[in-house]
């Protein structure tokens, strides 16, 4: 089984990081919407797979909404 995932904000404040066992990559903030969209879109694609996009769109999500209440 896959380990979790993370999401993190990077030093620089302009990407951030999704991190899962030992893959990770970097993106630009305002590229987070569309990630969110891209991994829902997966899911809904690949039902077989149903489940296994729902903890990045949670950890996605989650760190979007961090996101918008550090204004």
């Amino acid at each position: 089984m896959a380990g979790k995932c993370t999401v993190t904000l990077l030093e620089d404040g302009a990407s951030f990081r999704i991190a899962r066992d030992a893959w990770f990559n970097d993106y630009p903030l305002e590229e987070l919407d569309g990630w969110i969209d891209f991994y829902k879109q997966l899911r809904a694609d690949h039902s077989k797979s149903l489940h296994s996009y729902d903890e990045t769109i949670r950890a996605l999500e989650d760190f979007a909404e961090t996101q918008k209440r550090r204004g």
